[in-house]
């Protein structure tokens, strides 16, 4: 179900530049408002016209190290300084849709439960119990009526994470339940999708993202239910891998034949601010693959859509570790929640607007079809990557202006963890002060 695009736009959204400083290695990303530009275009089934505007050619310094993606020490940086502190994309409203519905969400050592309460809100909470730390509830997702009752010792607390009651109170002397209420976790929503932060302060979404919300606005995405079945799978490579190839369009030709044969004279990539967008119009072009013929000949006409979105596939890369996707029939997301420093949990949900058709049902399950191919070449690709990342000769400053996007997530990295910038991995032990004393300097 997992396309490995992370971003991508049509023509006709409003063009940007890419912005290089000659006096920085560094993508330039002190306006807010810029918008940076990089377009592919296929004018022949394996001849290519790059389009590529820049103000001057992209500097390839400042890759990130291989000792990035193998080191146990930087992962415990990027859980406290990137996966705690930013915006994680947990879930959407329809997969909790009644009072008592609940949705956890683990990553980063910390465990989160979203519920709906009794009134029709969502709240969010850690899913540690106040008395020994147990799951308040055990499951993935399911329905816990109007109490979450831990199953450890049955502390129960309201859909509102007060604490209700507790076995045999005399055996706690001066307890006060008014102290003892779940901990609240940050919850924000944006066009139907849940996101929670457990630590920090900073931008809203709506903020974040400020920058996409008219694409997305056509699609409905808040009226639409869940379509298919949550995928899940813990990969042996590092989470940056995964967005790194996901970040660039350059390897599409080259490694995914049905996505080449869907969209690829039409393949495009940018970036708004700090967001990689990347879109491809489904062509009319016979196919090989059955499963790009079947699309190309049944996709419904989508009237709620406008003209240009009726055959465009959308992805939108929201940082640090999530794609948001739109299909004319569907949309989902997929992130990378690492477990390690070389192993990483991919998650990906999809949904559709309900009632729909047969024919649309249809491009539903070919569509997935095209993602799982895609996500298994992908799959393997950065599997090599990883191999590589521990050679004596991985290839640095190796990046052509159509990888800009992946430049870009790396200095999205580097500013707010800092250390990540050493060519060379630090002595064992010393990374975290080191990284401190970056972060103070730049201060």
């Amino acid at each position: 179900m997992m396309s490995s695009r992370a971003g991508r736009v049509p023509n006709e959204a409003a063009a940007g530049i890419f912005s290089f400083c000659r006096r920085s290695p560094r993508l330039d990303l002190s306006l807010p408002s810029q918008q940076k530009f990089y377009a592919i275009s296929q004018q022949q089934s394996w001849r290519f016209t790059w389009q590529v505007r820049v103000t001057e050619h992209l500097s390839n310094d400042g890759m990130l190290a291989p000792w990035a993606y193998t080191s146990e020490e930087l992962f415990h940086l990027e859980t406290e300084g990137l996966f705690r502190r930013q915006w994680m994309l947990a879930g959407h409203l329809s997969d909790l849709p009644d009072p008592g519905d609940y949705l956890t969400f683990d990553v980063a050592g910390e465990r989160a439960v979203v519920v709906r309460s009794d009134t029709g809100e969502l709240r969010a909470f850690h899913n540690v119990c106040r008395h020994r730390g147990s799951r308040v509830v055990p499951a993935k997702q399911g329905h816990c009526g109007h109490v979450m009752r831990c199953p450890f010792h049955g502390w129960t607390y309201h859909l509102d994470g007060r604490l209700k009651s507790v076995p045999h109170p005399k055996g706690f002397p001066g307890f006060e339940k008014e102290q003892h209420g779940l901990v609240p976790i940050a919850l924000e929503t944006w066009h139907g999708l849940i996101f929670l932060r457990f630590e920090g302060s900073g931008p809203a979404v709506s903020e974040k993202l400020a920058a996409i919300s008219d694409q997305v606005a056509p699609y409905r995405l808040a009226d639409m239910v869940p379509w298919g079945r949550e995928y899940e799978e813990v990969v042996g490579y590092n989470w940056k891998f995964f967005h790194d190839i996901d970040n660039e369009g350059y390897h599409v030709p080259a490694a995914h034949p049905a996505l080449q044969e869907l969209y690829g004279r039409t393949y495009q990539d940018r970036l708004i601010g700090d967001i990689p967008i990347s879109s491809g119009v489904v062509d009319d072009y016979p196919a090989r693959s059955w499963s790009v013929a079947r699309y190309k000949s049944l996709l419904p006409q989508q009237a709620h859509l406008p003209e240009k979105n009726r055959r465009l596939w959308l992805y939108f890369g929201v940082f640090p570790n999530a794609v948001i996707y739109f299909y004319p029939e569907k949309a989902g997301f997929y992130m990378s929640l690492p477990a390690g420093p070389e192993s990483t949990r991919v998650v990906g949900r999809e949904y559709a607007l309900p009632g729909a058709s047969r024919d649309l049902e249809v491009s539903c399950y070919l569509s997935a079809r095209i993602d799982r191919m895609t996500y298994r070449e992908d799959h393997a690709l950065v599997n090599w990557l990883q191999e590589a990342a521990r050679s004596s000769v991985f290839p640095m400053n190796n990046l052509a202006d159509l990888e800009a996007g992946v430049l870009q997530f790396h200095q999205q990295l580097k500013s707010h963890i800092p250390s990540m910038s050493l060519v060379k991995a630090p002595a064992p032990g010393s990374l975290a002060q080191i990284n401190a004393k970056m972060v103070t300097a730049a201060d």
